[in-house]
This record gives C-alpha cells, structure tokens and sequence, in this order.
C-alpha cells in the first residue's frame, strides 16, 4: 500500500513538547530506566512524565500510575514494555488523547505471521484516535537539532550531543546506535537519527520526507531493508534533488536471489537488489555498500554543500601508501587529476625533482625547506586543492614524525583552500592526537582506506548525474497486446517485429520430412532449433544447429538431435524444428524485459548468447526511457569496449542496438500491473550501419 505525505505532523512528533516514558525507573539494567536517564541527561526542555505505578518519584521528576493519570496529554509517548501489553497500553495511551507512541518491544511482524496479525491491532488501536506509531522493534529517536534522546544506546553515554546537518533513517536499531557512537568520536554529528523498525505505521518515507523540508538537515543518510512504498520513496527522491539535499542509501540483501523461476536469464539476473539499483541510478540516490562510508561521505557533503568531484588529489606520508591509493581509486573510477604549471612550478619550490606531481609524497621535500614539515604540510595543500583541475584531496597518512603537527598544518591548508578533502589515518594508537586535530578541524576522516575510496566514488556519480532525458515513443511502436502465456520463439518473434524490432526469417517445420521440405525457401546455410515447450535453453541439451550447409546434413542433425533429446530429457514435448535464416553478427547480447513487484518494467542488456550466465555482465534500465540513456547503458557493459573498432574492424551498430533497446522497454512499460518476462536472445550486432537483428526470443505474460 502507498502511503501519503505524514510529514507535516512530523515535526510536532520529533519535536515534542512533552513526552512520557510507559516502563521508566531508576534501574539502568532495564531499557525503560537507561532510556528515561538518557533523556534527562541531555537536556530536553519539555514536560517529562514518567509512568511507573511503584514510585512517586524518579531521579527526583514526579512519576505517575499510568498515562491516564497524566495532567494533560503527551505529545510523545515511549513504550518499554512486554509485547502482550502493548495493544492495550496503546489504545490507553491514544484515549488520552496521545499524538505519537515510540513502541521499543519487538516481537511483532519481525517474529512470524501471529506477531504480524498482533502488529496490526497495535496500529488498529492507535488509529482509531489518529494517534501514529513509530516501530515496533525499533530504538527509537536521537535528535540533536531538538535535544531530544529516547533511545536507551550506551553510544549515548556522551557528554553532549554533537550537532550536524546529516539526518539518518534506519530500519535496523542497532546499526543507527552503531553509527551515532563512530560519528561521535570521529567529531560529526547528526540533526535527528530515526529508528524505524517495522514500519507498522510511519515508515522510511515519511521521515525522508521530513528530511527534506527540515531546515537542519542537509545530507540525508538511510539504511533500507525493504521499501514499502516505492512510488512515493521515487517522488521524495526528485523532491530532494529539488531542496538540493544528496540522499545516501545503504541496502541490505544485495546477494538475494530475485526470481527464482527458469523461464528465462532475464529474470535470473535481474534480482530484486539490481531493480532497485537501477531505479536508485535513476534518481540520484547514492546506493552505497558500506554504512561507514556512507557517513563520511555525508560528513564531507555536509561540510561543503552542493560541492561537485570528479578529479582529486593525493596527499600522503608515504609513497607506498600514494601508490596503493592511487590503484584503489583507479579502480573505483576516480581519476587523479593532472596539475597545472602554475602548481607544478609553486610545488617545485617545496619539493625534490620529479616530486611535485599526483600524488604528492610529502617526503619527498627539499632539504632547504625541510626546518618546518609542518608548515610544508599546509602549503601542499593549499597549493594542491587551489589547482582549477582538482575538486578535492584524498589525504593518506602513514606512521611519521611529528604526525600530529603535520595532520593539524595539512587540515589548516585545507580549510585555506576551501574544497573538500578525505583523511585516511593508517597507524594505530600513535595517531591518536592526530585524530584529535582532525576532530578539532572539523575534518572528515577515515581510518580505512577503502571506505574513503567508497566514499570518492560515490561522491563522483552524485556529482555526474544528469536529469533523464524525456522517453518518447518510437514510430511503428504502437501498444500491442499479446496472448497471455508462455510465447515460443515463433510467437514471441513475431510479436517483436510488430513494433518495429528485426528479427530474421523463420518456418515452422512438424517434423524432419517437413523440414527438408522447407529447407530450399529458407535457404542454406541455415539454423535449425527444436521447438518443445519443455525446453527452456537448447544449446543445454543440443537442441541447435548452426551452420547446415545441405539437406543430408540437415536429415543427419536433426536426426541425431531427436536421439540426444529423447535420452537427456525424455519428458520434453517435441513439436518440430524452426528453420532459421543464418545470420552473422560481431557480437551477441542479450536484451530483456521483466515486471519488478516494487518497481515496474525494467529492461536488462547484458552480454548474450551462451555466456550470458557465465559474465553475468548486464545493465538494468526503469522503462520507458529515451536513447540517451540506452546508449549509457551500453557503454556501461565490460564488453562495451569489444562495440568499438580494433585491429581493422570497425565498430558495431550501438545504436541499433539503443533502438530496440527503447522499443522492448515500451513493450515492458505497455505491460506494466502484470507479471511478465520477455527475452531477445542473442541479438546479433553488426558493424555500424548494418543493424542488429533478434535470432532467439521466448515470452511470458501472466
């Protein structure tokens, strides 16, 4: 179900004028009394209710028996409380006339279909007065911006909160702790941090909206396991590239197996997580692999709003660490950028012949300037980020003297400077004050070399997006309904064609007679395939001949192929051969369609034919979309570079290939409400000018 906008009552929610805590006591071996003390202890400024029938007073604050007790009527409540006394505890609190209840317990829909069916009555009970849940099975709110903490965390034994325009959603409890506790000893800090949990009532979405339109947050982190509304989480992700605001997103189940069904590769390949991926491409949310990461990135795009990066810098202690940086970022297609003269010449004065180049190994310094490190440290990098050909540093610091003094002048270059700058501190417990002096500077770091390559990289493609061009229907593309089903080859081909997808000639033959027969109007030499519904991929059980240059050898092929299929798979239904044209190509693809259950109709081009399973090389594209965006997809391919010439070839037809590319993909999006697969495979490209053309296709439509 779509759920709509919750984000205007939000704020009355996260900034809540007084709260009661269902379960608070003085016992800090209970989640009710950590979460009750972590309240007081960082200052919120509301009313305060605690709600335990045993005591009249904790940590010195009035309690009372029970939310009817109450003298007014909470804004927030928090329940830490058994799971079978929360629905009545709900509908208790919603009577008094509650706004919004944070459910910590857990053991609701995360725990089988009857904690599913008791989640329900939860969020009956709430709705009933209008009053909304947050959770269950969640850990609750830090809001620094608001000096608000219900959330029991021992990454909340802090001395004050630290306050940062990065606002994080997180479907997993643990990990939002997990992340406040490293962003705090690395000196960042959060606008508000959500748990969500289940998701039961207000979900992700309606506090990424939130996200969006709050002042205090600039940078928006997620952590997603599952999306529950996909139309809308689309619609806030144009709303937030709208505000300006970048959007980060961890996924979780990259590795889970989509459709399970064989019907064809397209499916197969194209899992859940792929779908989702491409969707995310789409919409510039930055799909990131690691949370650690992720918050660096935020951290960096916090500290230099709206900032663009493609080309960076190498700063380093060390050679050997330049060295192994500049491979890592290479290999995240991060280029290093090429120093202007004017730098060349400025660095030259600081350093050795043949030093002042990317990276730049701050060893490598001249005698004569060698007094004061330090302070050569800091003119580096101001020199180095001033260049018009860098957009940002990837500091590397190793084991060094002076370690501390060094990091301080080089964050002070920085901060001259004005771009944006990533420091990796590699040592261990020697680097403690150097890590001190970045907290101080206020300078994002790192101390793993991989994350801030992540984060480089993610940065880049936030940086690159374009808006996607306007797809528009190709002529001799009208919508065309097939029969529902399974459609072979033949079938399946001709419903191709219809909307303007070439495909080659083909007869239908019952038998080997027929075929012999049939043989002379196609012409040899030709490719003969079994037809059998039964038979999903005929190369497996050799169901293809390719290259029949005679009528004996056609009678001996298909004779031998009968023999070879009634002994792999005698269940199979045989109902002839089809007759093929034999066609030549330079390369083949495969190119598909598919209804994702979340997203719609996705299209898939990957390397094809037999190998297909084995390079798993595909590209997944939201349909429809225009022509632009398939020949990206193309180039995107590993095999990308076999389409353009070498060694006296010339380059293959790319946008014939971008041409039924965008055809299938309006086939997919005319289908869109029903379950459907539909796959060319191999298409056969030819060299430019000369077209691609479809020699294998299958179909299903629910």
């Amino acid at each position: 179900m779509e759920h709509g906008s919750n984000a205007s009552g939000l704020d009355a929610y996260m900034n809540p004028r007084s709260v009661a805590v269902i379960g608070a006591s003085e016992d800090q071996s209970k989640f009710g009394g950590r979460l009750f003390r972590m309240l007081l202890k960082h200052g919120y400024d509301g009313r305060i209710y605690p709600i335990n029938p045993a005591r009249d007073t904790l940590f010195g604050v009035p309690a009372y028996p029970s939310v009817a007790a109450l003298p007014s009527a909470p804004d927030m409540v928090v329940m830490a409380i058994p799971q079978e006394k929360v629905r009545d505890t709900v509908a208790a609190c919603a009577q008094q006339g509650a706004r919004c209840g944070i459910v910590i317990t857990s053991k609701f829909s995360d725990a089988g279909e009857a904690g599913a069916a008791a989640e329900r009555e939860v969020v009956a009970a709430a709705r009933a007065t209008g009053m909304r849940l947050i959770g269950p099975n969640c850990l609750g709110v830090i809001s620094p911006a608001n000096r608000l903490v219900l959330c029991s965390s021992p990454a909340l034994e802090v001395d004050a909160l630290l306050s940062s325009p990065i606002g994080f959603v997180s479907q997993s409890g643990a990990l939002m702790a997990t992340l406040f506790d490293r962003a705090h000893e690395a000196g960042i800090g959060f606008s508000h941090c959500v748990s969500v949990g289940n998701q039961a009532d207000l979900e992700l979405c309606d506090f990424v909206e939130w996200l969006i339109d709050d002042p205090a947050t600039q940078v928006i982190c997620t952590y997603i396991e599952g999306v529950k509304s996909p139309a809308r989480l689309l619609q806030l992700a144009r709303r937030a590239r709208q505000a300006g605001k970048p959007w980060l997103a961890v996924k979780a189940g990259k590795t889970q197996a989509g459709s399970q069904a064989a019907f064809s590769h397209t499916a197969s390949l194209a899992g859940d997580y792929a779908a989702l991926q491409a969707v995310f491409e789409r919409e510039n949310i930055v799909l990131m692999e690691d949370p650690a990461a992720m918050l660096l990135l935020a951290a960096a795009m916090a500290r230099h709003p709206a900032s663009k990066l493609d080309e960076v810098a190498i700063i380093t202690t060390s050679g050997g660490g330049g060295a192994l940086s500049a491979d890592r970022l290479s290999e995240a297609g991060v280029p290093l950028a090429r120093f202007g003269t004017a730098t060349q010449s400025a660095l030259g004065e600081l350093f050795t012949e043949g030093q002042a180049h990317n990276p730049i190994d701050l060893g490598g310094r001249r005698h004569e300037v060698g007094s004061n490190a330090a302070d050569v440290s800091r003119q580096t990098a101001a020199l180095a980020l001033a260049d018009p050909a860098v957009d940002g540093a990837l500091v590397v610091l190793t084991t060094a003297p002076a370690l501390h003094d060094v990091t301080a002048y080089l964050a002070e270059g920085v901060r001259e400077a004005g771009k944006p700058a990533l420091f990796v501190m590699q040592p261990g417990r020697a680097a403690q004050r150097a890590r001190q002096a970045l907290v101080a500077a206020g300078q994002p770091f790192t101390n793993n070399l991989a994350e801030a390559v992540q984060a480089l990289s993610a940065w880049r493609r936030w940086s690159a997006y374009r808006e996607p061009g306007v797809a528009q229907r190709p002529a001799g593309c009208a919508p065309a309904r097939p029969p529902s089903g399974e459609l072979g080859e033949q079938a399946a081909k001709q419903w191709l064609a219809g909307a303007g997808i070439p495909v080659n000639r083909e007869r239908l033959a019952a038998d080997v007679a027929q075929a012999l027969e049939m043989a002379q109007s196609v012409g040899f030499p030709l490719v003969a395939k079994v037809v059998s519904p039964d038979i999903v991929h005929k190369s497996e059980v050799g169901g293809v001949l390719l290259g029949v240059d005679s009528p004996a050898r056609l009678r001996e092929g298909l004779q031998a192929m009968q023999a070879r299929i009634a002994r792999l798979r005698p269940d199979a239904r045989l109902q002839g051969f089809s007759l093929q044209a034999m066609e030549a190509g330079e390369l083949e693809l495969l190119v598909g369609a598919r209804c994702d259950p979340q997203f719609g109709a996705q299209v898939v081009v990957g390397s094809g034919g037999v190998l297909v399973e084995t390079l798993q090389d595909i590209v997944v594209l939201p349909a429809p979309f225009d022509l632009e965006a398939a020949r990206q997809a193309l180039a995107r391919l590993r095999s990308a570079p076999l389409m353009q010439a070498y060694r006296g070839r010339g380059a293959l037809d790319v946008d014939s290939v971008a041409q039924v590319m965008v055809r299938l993909g309006w086939l997919a999006s005319d289908l869109a409400g029903q379950d459907f697969e539909i796959e060319i495979n191999p298409l056969k490209v030819r060299l430019q000018g000369q077209g691609c053309v479809a020699v294998d296709a299958r179909a299903r439509l629910a």
